[in-house]
């Protein structure tokens, strides 16, 4: 498995810039092709959407980019492309934000997106923007933070692991950086006293899979009281072990027309120190 295919969310954010590089970087490296789509900003009080579809009600008609911040937006995005040599593509849907992104993440391997910044309004088009792709969109999805310095490969990866679904998911999505790291740690993360299921020697089970993947990895077990506790334990252990990729599942559900996150999820998509691959 790899990836062939990227789709990367532009926008006018300050940190937008990098995390287009990065992209543009993986997919020359890898080779793959590249898709940049823009979508519509709604600005602080245009009405929620959700909640008028949720009551019956007709959405309000959705704001048309500003043309000159859709063309800096474009010219970034070309400018950085054309520095890797890559054809990329470009997109600019003119509907419902959410639903646009997840619809053309199904057509990409690897979605990449930004941490939402309180304080840039300009980093998410709407609220849950991120959430609702990496619970709804059916691919994994790489966020990359609003702060610190981003690393040109991640040779250090530490995958999440609980043996559940999602976890599952995102250990093979996230393969082919996997592969290429020179370092993988398995963190066996559990909540208290709470039976795991996973055998004596909780982690040796993923550890025989990725072996047969080429991939040899560290397991450790962490326990926490509860889901701050959890994330706030992957956090620590990531900066300890100065790792480049936080690979983990994306917990959650969605009711009435609202994406639900697991705590764990939630804490990471808000205190996230470094990139994360998430998937649901």
């Amino acid at each position: 498995m790899t990836y062939r295919t990227l789709l990367v969310h532009v926008d006018n954010s300050a940190r937008c810039r990098a995390r287009v590089e990065l992209a543009a970087d993986f997919a020359f490296r890898l080779p793959a092709h590249l898709t940049g789509i823009y979508l519509p900003f709604h600005p602080p009080g245009f009405p929620d959407v959700t909640g008028l579809a949720g009551a019956g009600l007709p959405p309000p008609p959705v704001p048309l980019s500003d043309p000159e911040r859709l063309a800096n937006a474009e010219r970034m995005f070309m400018d950085v492309c054309r520095r890797q040599a890559l054809s990329p593509e470009w997109l600019t849907p003119k509907y419902d934000e959410t639903r646009e992104m997840r619809t053309h993440a199904r057509y990409a391997d690897l979605v990449i997106m930004g941490q939402e910044d309180v304080t840039d309004p300009e980093s998410s088009p709407t609220v849950g923007f991120v959430a609702s792709v990496v619970l709804g969109g059916g691919r994994p999805v790489l966020i990359v933070p609003y702060a610190g310095k981003l690393p040109k490969a991640f040779n250090n990866v530490l995958l999440a692991w609980d043996g559940g679904r999602e976890a599952a998911r995102a250990a093979v999505d996230a393969m082919p950086f996997l592969r290429a790291a020179k370092r993988v740690d398995v963190m066996h993360v559990s909540r208290g006293d709470r039976a795991d299921g996973l055998g004596p020697i909780p982690g040796l089970d993923i550890g025989m899979f990725f072996a047969r993947h080429g991939v040899q990895v560290n397991v450790t077990p962490e326990r926490g009281a509860n889901d701050v506790a959890v994330a706030e334990a992957l956090l620590s252990r990531a900066a300890d072990m100065n790792t480049d990729l936080i690979v983990m599942g994306g917990y959650g559900h969605s009711r009435m027309q609202e994406w639900v996150l697991g705590g764990v999820t939630r804490t990471m998509l808000e205190s996230m120190t470094v990139p994360v691959l998430m998937s649901h």
